[in-house]
């Protein structure tokens, strides 16, 4: 990663950190609203995991909203733009047959009535085509925001240790 990426990824993160503070403390929600947007944050989740197992590329970018530019990290390499993340999402993808993730770990933080983060861990296993088996572990941290209505992902930082 080159050091303009990483004072990207730095900066990237410093706002993040000071925006979740400045919302976290901003509101006070009922706990019944806290559970709701939980819930629909799980919903988004399930959503965005059942087109992964389908390789369901229009199904993962509905759940996106990039509007926003923060970028997104995969496997300790930075994107400007979610497109750009895609171009090698699909170029994986098309050796493989079938996926399957099961989420071990979720915990949805509410920041406000529109803005929430997301903490995943799990399994993966993938059916290549040429027969093989690939499994492995994966951790995601995602940033939700309430946009026209829908909670969208609008950052992303995924990883396969």
């Amino acid at each position: 990663m080159s050091t303009t990426q990483r004072f990207r990824v730095l900066i990237l993160t410093g706002l993040l950190i000071l925006i979740s503070q400045g919302f976290s403390y901003s509101q006070n929600l009922s706990a019944a609203t806290i559970k709701k947007i939980e819930n629909d944050i799980y919903k988004v989740l399930d959503k965005s995991i059942e087109a992964g197992e389908k390789l369901d590329v229009d199904g993962i970018v509905g759940n996106i909203n990039d509007s926003l530019k923060s970028g997104f990290i995969d496997n300790g390499n930075y994107f400007e733009s979610f497109d750009e993340l895609m171009v090698g999402f699909k170029r994986g993808i098309q050796g493989l047959d079938s996926q399957v993730m099961t989420v071990t770990n979720k915990k949805a933080t509410v920041l406000s009535k529109d803005k929430a983060l997301l903490t995943v861990s799990g399994t993966y296993s993938a059916n290549v085509v040429d027969g093989r088996v690939l499994k492995g572990k994966f951790a995601w941290t995602f940033v939700y925001s309430k946009i026209k209505g829908d909670w969208k992902v609008i950052h992303s930082h995924m990883s396969n240790p």
